[in-house]
């Protein structure tokens, strides 16, 4: 009969332990060397430990339950070798038999395999815990028959440890099973030490070693009041604790209205009572462990994991897992987030070594640009020549990306666990920490005999191990813990928040278990719904007894981090009957939302450091439609460079699609005009052969000569547009226009500049014509829309557009007048910019402007003018488009660049992070508003 030990101290549970495991001894400095004890939890262990050794005694062995069943044996299979074996079982499998394990969907894939194959150890694990396996499943209920599956799941478990054997190993939960017959009798004393749920297995186990002569001491924590309501393995009984009350005033339970609202209140409480690295925070609720990681971090704290981080979060299990990816499959993608990882870089061999920065920008210009997915794509596009002209920026960005191609084709011959060690070697602490297991997992799984029969499963299984994998680390002073809900009692601190009691949770609860459901659990030994509430029943009563002056917070949120909704814990519900009312109402009353934006965000905001100049050199006739949709933008993209691209382009981008194609029509225009009036003769078919053969150039010096099949696509879009070209082009010379100039560059340093106030006007002008026969000069502008449109709309807007007040301007359009305003001032400064070119005299009729517009339809391109500027109609548009040009430019000069315009682009605003606060005075600092309303 066992013997029961309470533990009823006013001190710590730790210390209590200790106290209990010194007594026996003598005198102090003796070991325990022949004892072990074991505890529910590592925090458990680590705190009794750190007692036994300020009382000057050497720790004992300490286990876990099941880990202490486990015999130290070298042919024990890791929990990746079982996975293995199980995959290979349910891939060999005869139909027949899988069919009642998986009745809609038997596993496929090599991923779908493996996860049931997790699915299947789990199960084999848990049955181990009641000293069954599903060689010998006894299931006594008479109301449940699931005999098929489980004789189909007995099958498969012999094949699985035939498997098993076929490679000398063992599986652990079999070799518990013979423990538990024949036991390790070196032990002379077992104590287990406040475990209230015990497994099955670990009673059956004590049982043979006290046979044998083992002592078995079981320690029981009952502070004062708890009555000794216990089995004789130190459980409290279902019956009893099921239906408890438990003593929980109204003052001590805090509602909250999210997960948010609830990490703020229980931080503010936890930090009210002790400082920051003695805080005893608890989270039932494993989720919201976000929550309450960011409300830390906005307080200038650190959350730590008592359980450890997952090394798959690691840059070393990454680099491990998306570089064997990136060998795999040649994606410039997965390239791409291994360049996100800082220490990837270092792996380069270069003479000319890339910065991170520099590789990230290297891989986008590819991605971006070049529209390349593959490694291959991108060295094909990467290898062609540039012509002669190409401007500089390209030129180096071109050059860039050869030699991030190069460094990673010199790497693709190392394997992931190579590149770990090369990476790693000489880094922090933490990092080779990570390393060295990701590696030591890499080299166990790459010497087991499993993948050696099995090598196609290697990665797949290398992913899974390290996704299971914590590391632990102690804790720095200056971070919070946040534990799990067994490490409640073992905590020191006189207060102890209680955070995330809810159902579920607070019992946990074991729901749709594919083959454990709750009504066969605890016939087959296992713990189930009616233990687990007893558990935390019995535990929570605990705690509140343990602390005086009710220094427990117990808090539970009404909606998860998600938003989804919550119960509370029936455990808040325990009351007495008299004030079970006020409770439920308590419980259930309506709150405020607490749902802020981080601290960060509100306290942070953003600032321009002072020497930064908010001055511009030049202008050019594109950038006016910047500054008139938001001054803010346009000085964030044109005074401070701030610009963003789209690195996961799967196909060309607008801007390179328009670029394209007019270098197509720039090389042809060059033609037309080395012809001079011949031109005017120039048929159709000629016009479409000469253009087509420039874009070719073009695609094939942008892309290379396997283009990725969306690319392809696009540049078939392309051609379509211009062979429509060919055709308005020929009715243009046939109309008797001369292409005069195409492509022509105004510098803002040239000999005789334009300027708009002080600014220098820059820009290219796609193209001039002039007519054969009235000398009639026009200007006009490629456009690639997807849709035709005339340039007034995309000049002119409503006048509700218009918050500068030069931007307002009455237009007479057809034969009405209508209040507009200046959204954009292209096409009037392109004709400032040819009447600056060619002088005109008084007798030469006024510069047209217009559009050559070519759309998606091919049956819409056409040349489309800007009527509503031209001088007969309102001899006021273009003068009026000058002084809204001045009028930009002095604020530009005064550095007025507030306030912002709401955003009206088609896609996502590319500075929203910049207005997390809602509106930009929350958002930017106030000195920096100052600045950019023109202050001095």
């Amino acid at each position: 009969m066992n013997t029961l030990h309470y533990l009823d101290k006013p001190i710590p549970l730790a210390e209590q332990v200790a106290g209990f495991l010194s007594s026996e001894k003598e005198g102090p400095h003796l070991d325990l060397d022949k004892v072990q004890v074991l505890t529910s939890t590592s925090g458990a262990a680590r705190r009794i430990d750190q007692a036994l050794r300020k009382a000057g005694v050497q720790a004992p062995r300490f286990n876990r339950p099941m880990q202490a069943i486990l015999p130290d044996h070298p042919g024990i299979a890791y929990r990746h070798e079982q996975e293995a074996a199980w995959t290979i079982v349910l891939d060999k499998a005869e139909t027949s038999l899988l069919r009642p394990l998986f009745e809609t969907k038997q596993p496929e894939s090599t991923h779908e395999r493996l996860k049931a194959a997790g699915i299947l150890s789990g199960l084999c694990d848990q049955l181990a815990e009641a000293a069954q396996s599903p060689a010998e499943i006894r299931i006594t209920d008479p109301d449940f028959d699931d005999s098929a599956r489980w004789r189909a799941l007995s099958e498969l478990y012999h094949l699985y440890l035939n498997q098993l054997h076929s490679w000398d190993r063992i599986d652990p939960n079999e070799a518990r099973l013979a423990q538990i017959r024949e036991p390790d009798t070196s032990i002379k004393q077992l104590v287990i030490a406040c475990i209230p749920d015990l497994p099955v297995a670990l009673e059956h186990y004590a049982r043979q070693l006290q046979e044998r002569g083992t002592t078995i001491d079981i320690l029981v924590w009952k502070p004062e009041g708890i009555t000794e309501s216990f089995d004789s393995w130190g459980r409290p009984k279902r019956d009893i604790w099921s239906a408890c009350p438990i003593e929980l005033s109204p003052d001590q339970v805090e509602v909250a209205a999210d997960a948010g609202g609830e990490a703020k209140s229980s931080i503010e409480y936890a930090l009210k009572e002790a400082p920051a690295n003695h805080c005893s925070i608890i989270l039932a609720d494993p989720k919201l462990s976000k929550p309450f990681k960011t409300e830390l971090w906005t307080r200038g704290l650190q959350a730590y994991n008592p359980d450890g981080e997952r090394l798959i979060q690691s840059q070393a299990a990454v680099i491990a897992i998306e570089w064997e990816s990136f060998r795999a499959n040649r994606d410039l993608r997965t390239l791409r987030r291994l360049l996100e990882l800082p220490a990837f870089t270092q792996s380069f061999q270069l003479e000319n070594p890339l910065s991170p920065e520099e590789a990230l920008a290297a891989c986008d210009y590819l991605l971006a640009e070049t529209v390349s997915t593959t490694l291959e794509q991108g060295q094909s596009a990467a290898s062609i020549p540039l012509p002669e002209n190409a401007a500089g920026k390209i030129r180096y960005a071109r050059s860039r990306a050869r030699r991030l191609l190069a460094a990673v084709q010199a790497l693709l011959k190392k394997d992931g666990l190579e590149l770990v060690r090369q990476v790693f070697a000489g880094e922090s602490q933490t990092e080779n920490r990570a390393a060295d297991r990701v590696i030591e997992l890499g080299e166990a799984l790459a010497g087991s005999p499993a993948f050696s029969d099995w090598p196609e499963g290697f990665a797949a299984a290398f992913s899974r191990a390290m996704r299971s994998e914590q590391l632990q680390r102690a804790a720095l002073p200056e971070e919070v813990a946040l534990n799990g809900w067994l490490e409640a009692p073992w905590q020191e601190t006189p207060a102890l928040v209680l955070c995330g009691l809810i159902e579920g949770r607070l019992p946990g609860t074991i729901d749709g278990h594919p083959f454990l459901p709750d009504s066969i659990r605890a016939n087959l030994g296992l713990s189930d719904n009616d233990s687990r509430l007893a558990r935390d029943a019995y535990l929570l009563d605990c705690l509140l007894r343990s602390r005086t002056g009710r220094k427990v917070h117990c808090s539970y949120s009404k909606f998860d981090a998600e938003g989804n909704p919550n119960r509370p814990s029936r455990l808040l519900l325990r009351c007495p009957p008299k004030d079970l009312p006020q409770r439920v109402l308590q419980l259930s009353a309506k709150q405020e939302s607490t749902k802020i934006r981080p601290r960060r965000q509100t306290a942070w905001r953003w600032q321009l450091p002072e020497e930064t100049s908010l001055t511009l050199s030049k202008i050019s006739p594109t950038q006016f439609k910047d500054y008139l949709a938001c001054p803010f933008r346009f000085c964030l993209k044109h005074v401070l460079k701030l610009d963003a691209i789209t690195p996961a382009a799967r196909e060309m981008n607008a801007a390179t699609f328009g670029t394209l194609i007019h270098q197509a029509l720039e090389s042809f225009g060059r033609i037309a005009i080395s012809r001079n009036e011949a031109m005017l003769n120039m048929a159709e078919d000629e016009i479409r052969a000469l253009v087509l053969k420039a874009f070719e150039e073009a695609t094939v010096i942008q892309f290379g000569p396997k283009p990725s099949p969306a690319v392809q696509i696009q540049i078939a879009n392309a051609r379509t547009r211009l062979v429509a070209f060919a055709r308005a082009q020929a009715q243009t010379f046939a109309e008797g226009w001369l292409i005069v100039d195409v492509e022509r560059k105004l510098a803002a340093d040239d000999a005789q500049p334009i300027h708009i106030g002080s600014l220098p006007l820059s820009g290219v002008v796609d193209r001039i014509d002039r007519h054969v026969e009235s000398q009639a000069w026009r200007v006009m502008d490629y456009k690639t829309f997807s849709a035709a449109a005339d340039p007034a709309s995309k000049h002119l807007g409503a006048a509700s557009a218009g918050w500068l007040p030069e931007a307002e301007i009455r237009l007479a359009i057809k034969d009405r007048e209508f209040d507009k305003a200046w959204i954009d001032l292209q096409l009037p400064l392109y004709r400032s910019i040819l009447e600056h070119w060619h002088k005109q005299t008084p007798n030469t009729q006024n510069p047209s402007t217009a559009y050559f517009i070519l759309p998606s339809d091919p049956y819409e391109t056409a040349i489309r003018p800007f009527e509503e500027l031209d001088d007969g109609a309102n001899p006021q548009a273009y003068p009026s488009a000058l002084q809204c040009a001045q009028a930009i430019v002095e604020n530009i000069e005064q550095g007025i660049f507030w306030p912002p315009r709401p955003f009206r682009g088609n896609w996502d605003d590319p500075y929203a992070p910049l207005f997390v606060n809602g509106t930009p005075e929350a958002s930017i600092h106030p000195e920096t508003i100052e600045r950019l309303q023109g202050a001095s």
